[in-house]
């Protein structure tokens, strides 16, 4: 079965066909395009509609079954947008987005289905990615937020590990860009954009190192709190901040030997296409 899987974020839509018994993308299908998130109702459902159809387009086949990854929040089984105030498709809340794009397509709404974008990361490395092959995985993301979900026997549960009493706050708050950013200006007085500015010369940057072992600690105790090893086998990490995996992750690894514990960390395999590979493996 072939299935059109798509990711829709806060400015971009991208799509691919995905061939589910394999887990296989079919890259000539794949279509990337730029949306204007403040857009009208009828501005992003064209948008989207016309990705989508081009895609189907490049498959030689009609518009068939869809599997979408969104952020939230969302209602993902009814289709209705919740979200508000988050600089993005405002003009969208409380509209049934799933019967929009149906008409839009000419499709039956049950033919599209939703996933949060955080479990579509996980879905999609659980069946093409660092997690193929475990029946109890973990699912991180680390960029201008945090994501999180969990797949237990074989189930996919939503996470929350961004809110998750941290410290003086929540876990999002110290493991995300933002953090990243306003870190190295407390300790340099130096102004970065975020950690691609700091992966290639830390090592001859003191300051550098000691963000990034900060950052490595308390990922490390956010993970012994929330995935602790005795329910997960595996904790697959991705994100834009996990480009520098090598910065971090080993005063991750140092903590959980402080602490006597140890836990298979893997960096995610499939990048920005795990999204649209576990939209797509709704369908699975």
């Amino acid at each position: 079965m072939k299935v059109l899987g798509i990711d829709i974020g806060g400015s971009h839509i991208s799509t691919c066909m995905v061939k589910l018994d394999i887990a296989e993308f079919f890259r000539g299908t794949a279509v990337h395009a730029k949306v204007d998130p403040h857009g009208s109702v009828e501005t992003l459902i064209n948008a989207w509609a016309d990705v989508i159809r081009e895609s189907f387009e490049k498959a030689g086949e009609p518009v068939g079954c869809i599997g979408i990854a969104m952020p939230g929040p969302f209602d993902y089984e009814k289709g209705i947008s919740h979200i508000s105030g988050l600089h993005k498709f405002d003009s969208l809340y409380g509209l049934n987005v799933k019967q929009l794009l149906g008409d839009a397509l000419q499709i039956p709404s049950d033919s599209i289905r939703f996933i949060n974008d955080a479990s579509a990361f996980l879905l999609g490395e659980v069946y093409g990615g660092a997690g193929k092959g475990f029946a109890n995985a973990a699912g991180v993301t680390l960029g201008t937020g945090l994501g999180s979900a969990g797949y237990y026997n074989h189930v996919l549960h939503d996470g929350d590990l961004w809110c998750m009493p941290y410290k003086d706050s929540r876990a999002e708050d110290y493991l995300c860009s933002r953090w990243v950013v306003q870190e190295y200006r407390r300790l340099s007085g130096k102004t970065i954009h975020g950690v691609k500015d700091l992966m290639n010369d830390y090592h001859q940057d003191d300051h550098a190192k000691q963000l990034f072992e900060t950052f490595g600690n308390n990922l490390g105790e956010v993970l012994l709190l929330k995935f602790p090893p005795s329910i997960q086998d595996v904790v697959v990490i991705g994100g834009n901040i996990a480009k520098a995996w090598d910065c971090f992750i080993p005063a991750t690894i140092r903590h959980f030997e402080s602490m006597g514990m140890t836990m298979q960390l893997r960096p995610a395999l499939l990048g920005e296409d795990a999204a649209i590979m576990g939209a797509a493996c709704l369908w699975q």
